[in-house]
C-alpha cells in the first residue's frame, strides 16, 4: 500500500529529535544558505523555540537553531510553517521576537545575533511565480539608491556592522515547485513536495533521507514494529560479536558462529511481512539489499 505524503515540517520536528539526524538538516539549511554564497553551516544547538511565555500561543515555530559556519560565525535559524497569506507578518513578527529573547535581561544590544527566518508555504499566491524568494534589509543613500556597508566607528575602529545583525528572510513556496532538479535545493524542494527522492539526486544526504523517510511514514504499529526489530537487530549483532571473540578463545566452530547470524535472517523476514522499505531493513540488519530481495 502506498505511504501517504508528508509534511516536510513534520519531518524535520522528527529529525531533530536526534542528534544522530541533525547533518539531515544542516544539508537542507546549506543547500538553501548556498543559493545566496553563504558557506556550509553546523547546528550547535536548539532552542527553546516556545519558550517566551508573552508570545507562546502566537509564536509556533518548527525549530530555533544556533548554527556555525566554518568561518566560526554564529547565526540563529529559525523555521516556521504558514497555511496563511499572512505569513510576512508572521515572519516579521517572530524573528523580532527571536532577537528580543536572546538579549533578555542582558540588553546588551551587541551581543544580537542576525537571524536568519525560513517559512514554509504551503500555498501560493497570484503574484508567486517561482518556488523561493529572499529577502533582507538593504541600507542605501538615499539620492543614488546605490547600496552601502554602514558602519559604527570609533577613531578607525569599526564595532557594528549592520548588514551582519538585520535579519534575513526565505519563502518557500512548496507547490510552486516545478520538479525540474538543476541544484541541490530542488533536491530538497522535490522531497518537500513529494515526500519521496529520485534515483540520480547528488545531494550526499539523500540516501539518509530516503532511509529516514520510509520510517516517518510508517504508522504507529508499523514504526513501534520496527523500532523493535532495530532492538533485536543491535542485540543480534552484540551476540555476533560476543560469539566471534569467544570463537576466537574456545575455538568456536565456524558453522556456530553462522548459526548466529541467521538471526539477522529472521529479523529482516519479520520486517519484509510488514512491508517495510528495502532500505529500512538493510539499514536495520545489515543485509544488502539483494539479500533482502532473495528473501522476498
Amino acid at each position: 500500500m502506498e505511504k501517504p505524503l508528508i509534511s516536510f515540517d513534520y519531518a524535520i520536528k522528527y529529525l531533530l529529535k536526534s542528534k544522530g539526524d541533525y547533518d539531515i538538516i544542516e544539508g537542507f539549511i546549506s543547500a538553501l544558505f548556498a543559493a545566496q554564497g553563504y558557506p556550509p553551516v553546523k547546528i550547535n544547538a536548539l532552542l527553546d523555540s516556545e519558550s517566551n511565555k508573552e508570545t507562546l500561543d502566537l509564536k509556533k515555530s518548527i525549530a530555533d537553531l544556533i548554527v556555525e559556519d566554518a568561518e566560526g560565525n554564529k547565526y540563529i535559524v529559525e523555521i516556521e510553517r504558514s497555511y496563511t497569506p499572512n505569513f510576512m507578518h508572521k515572519a516579521c513578527f517572530n524573528s523580532s521576537r527571536v532577537v528580543v529573547d536572546g538579549i533578555y535581561g542582558s540588553q546588551d544590544y551587541t551581543s544580537i545575533k542576525k537571524v536568519f527566518h525560513i517559512s514554509l508555504l504551503y500555498f501560493s499566491t497570484k503574484e508567486m511565480q517561482k518556488p523561493i524568494y529572499h529577502g533582507k534589509t538593504i541600507i542605501h543613500e538615499v539620492d543614488t539608491k546605490n547600496p552601502v556597508d554602514v558602519n559604527i566607528a570609533n577613531e578607525g575602529l569599526v564595532i557594528f556592522n549592520t548588514p551582519n545583525v538585520f535579519p534575513e528572510y526565505f519563502f518557500i513556496s512548496v507547490p510552486m515547485f516545478d520538479d525540474v532538479i538543476n541544484t541541490e535545493i530542488d533536491e530538497w524542494l522535490y522531497v518537500m513536495k513529494h515526500s519521496d527522492i529520485k534515483e540520480g539526486f547528488k545531494s550526499p544526504y539523500m540516501a539518509k533521507v530516503m532511509e529516514r523517510l520510509a520510517v516517518i511514514k510508517m504508522s504507529a504499529d508499523e514504526r513501534n514494529e520496527y523500532i523493535y526489530y532495530q532492538k533485536q537487530s543491535v542485540y543480534s549483532q552484540d551476540v555476533i560479536k560476543a560469539a566471534e571473540s569467544k570463537g576466537e578463545a574456545k575455538g568456536l566452530t565456524k558453522g556456530k558462529l553462522e548459526g548466529k547470524a541467521e538471526e539477522k535472517v529472521e529479523i529482516a523476514k519479520s520486517l519484509l511481512a510488514q512491508n517495510i522499505d528495502h532500505q529500512v531493513i538493510s539499514a536495520a540488519t545489515g543485509l544488502s539489499i539483494n539479500e533482502i530481495k532473495r528473501l522476498r
